[in-house]
């Protein structure tokens, strides 16, 4: 009888707190906002860097479809903890992408990564600050009010080392070939 009435307050107890989180994470990219832009606007192109990828994610199975990029692009897939769909809602040239996500029975996620440009010292190239945040509710029900900020924290972890991916992708694709670098470095006014 006890532990009935335990498990009854802490039923109760994880009912009112709540469910809701919102988080972000962020990143400076060695890169201009439209080499950034190509990546994060193009779903397809999210299996180079995103955490969630066939690649990362054992028995990961995506599909595609709508518009190539931007508004209409869209991505559905299924693994063994479950299903899920990811659309994006609006898309700003190098500034923004815009997308709704649900997953597994959850409420809809709200997401976006935007995109500004990093004012650039003496000498230096341009950069782009990426910041991706997400907000939504969890289900009802009594424990999942526990669980709010655990989530937040998992989700922010893979925010943080899918926008390292991101980081490395880009810059490599955006840094000139060794032998080019010479010859610029070599030109450079002392």
């Amino acid at each position: 009888m006890l532990i009935a009435v335990i498990v009854g307050i802490v039923a109760v107890i994880g009912s009112l707190l709540p469910r809701s989180y919102d988080f972000e994470s962020a990143t400076v990219i060695d890169a201009p906002a439209e080499s950034v832009f190509d990546q994060v606007n193009t779903i397809k192109a999210w299996q180079d860097w995103s955490q969630w990828s066939p690649d990362h994610v054992e028995g990961l199975k995506v599909e595609y479809s709508g518009t190539k990029a931007g508004v209409g692009a869209a991505q559905k897939w299924n693994d063994p903890r479950g299903d899920g769909k990811l659309w994006i809602i609006d898309s700003v040239p190098n500034q923004k992408v815009a997308y709704k996500l649900e997953f597994a029975g959850f409420p809809e996620m709200d997401s976006s990564i935007d995109l500004s440009p990093v004012a650039a010292g003496a000498g230096e190239g341009a950069q782009t600050r990426v910041v991706w945040s997400s907000s939504g509710k969890l289900p009802g029900g009594p424990f999942y009010g526990f669980f709010s900020p655990f989530f937040a924290n998992g989700m922010k972890h893979q925010y943080d080392a899918s926008l390292e991916r991101l980081k490395a992708l880009v810059e490599s694709k955006s840094s000139p070939p060794p032998s080019v670098a010479n010859k610029l470095n070599a030109k450079a006014p002392n």
